[in-house]
């Protein structure tokens, strides 16, 4: 099963990205960091455009944070741009600048929790671990245990598995093969299982659409009913109109809280100058922002 898997990674899987195709410890970092909630295709122009402004951890420690977020623009979630930023000045202050390898060390470091722990030593060293994201556990579950809908296995019991699925020194490409099946053929709703490498040793496959579908909706059910808010209309989103204003501001300017509501008032036309500024408030406090006064700007 490993042999037929990472020899279909070989032929299909997406190598070319720019993380796997030139790998180091820092570039795993940034691009863990920005696939966090963050489709692929749009992490791609901006991971090429963020290593080529910070090539290093030094580099990024040294910057701005205003630098850090202009670069950041386009994938949403700009704490997340802060974090990194602070975790690469931790490891400036106390390793040289160089990733630890060891479990507890990565953890104990800022930002880093036990899944971008195990896709550090995955795709970073190539240490036998295993970074278990959503398209992971599906496939987990459905090659030892069957359909996912309803769970047989819960989170623990699936990660403890993808653990001891990973082959000897191969973790990196293991890993970035179970990500790619699942991202392309193991899909959540329409699984190709005619074209998958496991379809030999999988307990769900053959997996019926119509079935997995009316599993799904039957799972579903059973939860309780959550009323989506749309997503103009969210905390982030009026957040992220901010930043991105704030991002076109020439480097030392502000803005006055009035000007900023009135930029920002046509695509939050809901949010009242109050509720800006309450925004801005927890923009500051989240280490993204300064005010001086009335007047506000990205933090330098």
């Amino acid at each position: 099963m490993q042999r037929r898997l990472l020899g279909w990674y070989a032929r299909h899987g997406r190598a070319s990205l720019p993380w796997r195709a030139r790998r180091s410890p820092y570039r795993t970092v940034v691009s863990e960091f920005m696939l966090a909630q963050t489709q692929v295709d749009r992490v791609v122009p901006r991971f090429q455009a963020f290593t080529e402004a910070f090539p290093d951890f030094a580099a990024l420690a040294r910057a701005s944070v205003a630098a850090v977020l202009r670069q950041w623009k386009g994938l949403g979630y700009n704490t997340r741009a802060v974090r990194l930023q602070r975790l690469a000045q931790a490891l400036v202050e106390r390793h040289g600048g160089a990733l630890p390898m060891q479990r507890e060390a990565l953890q104990a470091l800022p930002g880093i929790g036990p899944y971008i722990a195990a896709a550090i030593r995955a795709f970073a060293f190539d240490i036998d671990d295993a970074p278990v994201d959503t398209n992971v556990r599906r496939v987990v579950h459905r090659l030892c245990y069957g359909v996912e809908h309803p769970a047989r296995a819960d989170a623990r019991e699936l990660d403890a598995r993808a653990r001891a699925l990973v082959p000897a020194g191969r973790a990196h490409d293991w890993s970035s093969a179970l990500m790619d099946l699942g991202a392309t053929i193991c899909t959540a709703r329409a699984p190709e299982c005619a074209l998958c490498p496991m379809r030999s040793d999988c307990v769900a496959a053959p997996i019926d659409w119509a079935e997995l579908e009316n599993a799904r909706k039957t799972a579903r059910k059973r939860r309780p009913p959550q009323e989506a808010l749309p997503f103009k209309r969210t905390v982030r989103y009026a957040r992220g109109r901010i930043v991105d204003r704030l991002r076109d501001l020439p480097a030392g300017e502000r803005i006055s809280l009035r000007a900023l509501h009135r930029a920002v008032s046509p695509l939050i036309p809901e949010r009242d100058i109050n509720e800006v500024r309450a925004f801005v408030a927890a923009l500051e406090r989240d280490g993204l922002v300064t005010r001086d006064g009335d007047g506000v700007a990205l933090r330098e």
